[in-house]
């Protein structure tokens, strides 16, 4: 994995220009520590806030980005000035400066002054190779997966607003007067008490509600949902589509358990290799919908796993060679 990630890198995969690989290389390197959660949120704010403002810019936001580039290395060759600041707001100047072409100075000043304190303020949670759980200052309680991360204000209590990278599972402390927020991409979910899960995976914001109802906006487009419903909200989309969720493999790493009812397998099996970071693929396509009835452990092996669909499914054969499993 790379140590360090450009500028033109992470605005490509913020836009949802870059490769499947690039995706998966970014999320984990965010995922990888707090200082790389927090340059990407940072880049974020060049985008998001320059979204807001292209009403009034004739400038989009490569182009506001390319015209800052292109002002900064011309301004190497002006006489320097010292300004007194900390070593971690390098970043925040540069999104002020980007939305100082694109928005104005007095909207790049709020932001630069606004955010330095804030940024200082914040938490960063992450999971690496293992789920975490954390219980947060209000007292709700986040279950976050692997390879993910969240990052939280420091006067939560009175702000209920988080990041989100990765995936995670709320539960939520009921509070009609603090709504609680997770930003994702640019998608906005929004609650008061409830339990519902976040994915985002490649520019892709999965919101499934467990209990409650829960609040999902993008731009001027916004739904509620119930338990049982989800929305899948793809960086292009203009519309968001409540649909109904279609199992309970969404916790399996909140339950510990994956919960197979009548579950065709190609689903079981997707939802398998995201867990354990696996490629089985299935080549017999008369079994891709078979329903599968089984609860699994999350703690088992693979090997343990795909045994126990093989009792429930006589006809499947499981070749394992060199590391890779085919389902025939």
């Amino acid at each position: 994995m790379k140590q360090r990630m450009s500028e033109d890198i992470l605005i490509k995969y913020l836009l949802g220009e870059g490769s499947p690989a690039e995706a998966l290389e970014i999320e984990a390197w965010a995922a990888a520590n707090s200082a790389n959660a927090k340059k990407l949120e940072e880049v974020k704010i060049i985008l998001e806030t320059s979204k807001r403002l292209a009403q009034v810019s004739p400038l989009s936001e490569v182009e506001a980005w390319e015209k800052f580039k292109n002002k900064r290395a011309a301004a190497k060759n002006e006489p320097a000035r010292v300004i007194p600041m900390s070593a971690n707001t390098n970043w925040l100047r540069i999104a002020a400066a980007v939305i100082f072409l694109i928005g104005g100075g007095w909207i790049a000043y709020y932001l630069y002054s606004g955010q330095k304190g804030a940024s200082a303020g914040w938490v960063n949670v992450k999971a690496t190779n293992a789920v975490r759980i954390d219980t947060l200052p209000d007292g709700s309680i986040v279950h976050i997966n692997k390879n993910s991360a969240i990052s939280y204000a420091g006067n939560f209590k009175s702000k209920r607003e988080i990041r989100l990278t990765g995936e995670a599972f709320f539960n939520v402390k009921h509070n009609d007067a603090i709504p609680f927020t997770v930003h994702v991409n640019d998608v906005n979910i929004m609650d008061v008490g409830t339990a519902f899960n976040v994915k985002s995976r490649q520019h892709n914001t999965e919101v499934i509600v467990e209990s409650g109802i829960v609040k999902v906006s993008k731009n001027n487009n916004a739904v509620q949902l119930k338990a049982r419903q989800m929305v899948s909200v793809n960086a292009g989309d203009k519309t968001l589509k409540v649909e109904t969720s279609p199992d309970l493999l969404y916790n399996y790493y909140v339950s510990n358990t994956f919960f197979a009812n009548k579950t065709p397998l190609w689903r079981l099996i997707a939802v398998l290799n995201e867990a354990y970071g696996a490629d089985i693929k299935i080549k017999n396509n008369a079994l891709r919908n078979t329903p599968i009835t089984v609860p699994i452990r999350l703690q088992d092996s693979l090997t343990d796993i795909l045994n126990l669909i093989k009792e429930t499914t006589p006809e499947m054969h499981v070749d394992e060679t060199a590391g890779n499993i085919v389902i025939r």
